[in-house]
């Protein structure tokens, strides 16, 4: 693809900082939901700049769920289906709310493990979109890295923000216990000849599952977060990462810089990738909410079932951070899940660069009104900034040799 591209006056008039990014994309665009107009917003700025740098430009529109909480819906949904459906009389109806009632909770793992559902096409979609450029070496190209940040930010969600973290995993396991044990319950009693007692019981669990949906719709009904860290930051650094790789390439390796839409629902920006590009060698840079605290990269991550980095980039990260101390860049672990777990999960070598906040453990301000630009640290974004271009030449540096 031959890029558009500007003259160098252009370009260096065009060139802004990462804080003046992220001011742009948390301020003057503000919320980008996914599948709204700000998210399309944020990917027609970001698709702008990197055009004006000189770099090949594509651009991917694809359906995405839109809501993480659709997810967590339908298994609760499937459940009470179950709970309306087993007390109406003949064994054969009976026996479907047993399978729903069994089902309810593998839907609900499905959906931690894979930002996903088998149910997926009954699901709200909206149409969400990826930016993609490339930045070729100057000797032939023996190896690639992707640079990933999302575009999209998610709602100020009652549970899944900082203030509320440590709630998290065992809320989640105290729900998927509660979908267990109606499933088994329902299962007994048909087994028994279906007493009514079994039933009776049921509406305990169901009482609580009902409390989550309306849960559930309450956070569908609270406004998207500015984003500034969560993550405008981890755009801010790949578009600054980009321009100085667009000034002074690496000589062996290519490197994508890939903005994602969906990362807060099901992925979908990075799965679309995925599908159109053969990207098994590649390695993958994530950058979630660099803009403030520690600067880390994280050795442990998700909610409930753990998922790790791929050793040799873990070992390249902390053969840099070593090496340059000065960046205080360190390793940590933390409850979050990002697009690091579908790149793991299919065998992806990827590892995720963040911003930890010391006080709560997770992304700074993650999922709330108050991340906004002013909260945002420039010498944060800087140190990420530098230790991704450090970990690029590692790399390069390594294929060389």
């Amino acid at each position: 693809m031959e890029p558009e591209r500007g003259t160098d006056q252009t370009r260096r008039r065009s060139l802004k900082s990462p804080l003046e990014h992220v001011r742009v994309l948390a301020s003057e665009i503000g919320p980008r939901g996914t599948g709204t107009a700000g998210e399309a917003a944020a990917a027609d700025y970001v698709a702008g700049y990197l055009t004006e740098l000189g770099l090949p430009v594509e651009r991917h529109e694809f359906r995405a769920v839109a809501s993480q909480n659709a997810f967590p819906l339908a298994a609760d949904l499937v459940a009470l289906l179950a709970v309306a459906l087993y007390p109406l009389g003949s064994a054969p109806i009976r026996w479907i709310a047993v399978a729903l009632a069994l089902a309810a909770p593998l839907l609900l793992w499905w959906a931690i493990t894979r930002s996903d559902s088998p149910l997926r096409s009954l699901l709200p979609h909206v149409t969400s979109r990826n930016v993609v450029a490339q930045v070729e070496p100057k000797a032939a190209p023996r190896q690639r890295v992707l640079i990933l940040a999302h575009l999209d930010t998610n709602r100020c969600r009652l549970a899944w923000q900082s203030a509320a973290v440590r709630l998290l995993e065992p809320l989640t396991w105290l729900t998927l216990v509660v979908l267990i044990a109606l499933g088994l319950l329902y299962l007994a009693g048909a087994l028994l000849g279906s007493p009514t007692w079994a039933w009776w019981v049921s509406l305990l669990p169901a009482g609580y599952i009902l409390g989550m949906v309306l849960t559930l719709w309450r956070d569908e009904r609270t406004p998207f977060s500015p984003g500034a860290h969560d993550n405008a930051s981890g755009v801010a650094v790949a578009l600054e990462v980009a321009a100085q790789l667009a000034a002074c390439p690496l000589r062996h390796t290519e490197v994508w810089l890939v903005f994602t839409g969906a990362e807060e629902t099901d992925h979908g920006g990075l799965k679309t990738l995925l599908r159109r590009h053969n990207l098994r060698q590649a390695f993958f840079l994530d950058l979630e909410g660099v803009g403030g605290g520690d600067i880390v990269y994280l050795t442990r991550e998700g909610l409930c079932w753990p998922y790790y980095p791929d050793p040799g980039l873990l070992a390249l990260a902390r053969r840099v951070a070593d090496r340059w101390p000065d960046l205080q860049v360190r390793p940590a672990s933390m409850m979050v899940e990002d697009e690091v777990r579908t790149l793991r999960s299919g065998g992806y070598r990827a590892l995720c660069i963040a911003g930890r906040d010391p006080m709560t453990g997770t992304l700074p301000r993650w999922h709330r009104p108050d991340d906004t630009a002013d909260t945002v640290s420039p010498q944060a974004l800087g140190r990420a900034v530098n230790f991704v271009l450090a970990l690029l030449r590692e790399i390069d540096r390594e294929e060389e040799q």
